[in-house]
């Protein structure tokens, strides 16, 4: 609160049109919180929410697929040391046995690849709806912000113009006085 004791009306109003005008800033700022909070609610979900669920989908996928790329390697692997083994005319023990082995793996790679292959269809359709949330709701909540945002600009300025109290006209030999 702004106190005055002037000897002058005109300076005694100034001031409390001062003070009112301050007070009818906070005001304006308190509506403009109230309008914001939804717009940075919605954003902060964007951010906060979508946007880390993107990021584990992701890194899923990376772990299924360097899991299937390891299966991949191990079966080329099996292939080679076969492939050896025929051309030394040597009979290769795990085909003796029936070849448990490698159809284990195999088997295992495609478990793999049916599950890298639904990963890598879940992050492309999470991409396709993050990219059309981006382009939609970002633009939606920036135009509404820069709505509230001139609104508040707006009514400050009003403010600032019905207080238009200055130069204000004070009896200085009442404050060298006082001292």
């Amino acid at each position: 609160a702004v106190v005055s004791t002037q000897s002058t009306g005109a300076a005694n109003e100034a001031f409390t049109m001062f003070a009112d005008a301050h007070r009818n800033y906070h005001k304006a700022g308190l509506e403009f919180q109230k309008q914001a909070a939804p717009i940075m609610n919605k954003l902060g979900t964007y951010l906060h929410k979508a946007v880390p669920d993107m990021r584990l989908t992701i890194k899923k996928y990376a772990d299924a697929k360097f899991e299937y790329l390891a299966y991949c390697l191990k079966i080329k692997e099996m292939d080679d040391e076969e492939y050896t083994f025929n051309s030394l005319d040597d009979p290769l023990p795990r085909v003796e046995d029936g070849n448990y082995e490698y159809r284990v793996v195999l088997r295992c790679r495609g478990q793999a690849r049916a599950h890298f292959l639904q990963l890598r269809s879940d992050v492309r359709v999470k991409l396709q709806l993050l990219n059309s949330k981006h382009v939609q709701d970002l633009t939606e909540q920036l135009e509404k912000w820069t709505k509230v945002l001139l609104q508040y600009y707006e009514d400050c300025l009003h403010i600032s113009k019905k207080a238009n109290v200055f130069p204000i006209d004070i009896d200085l030999s009442t404050v060298v006085d006082a001292q």
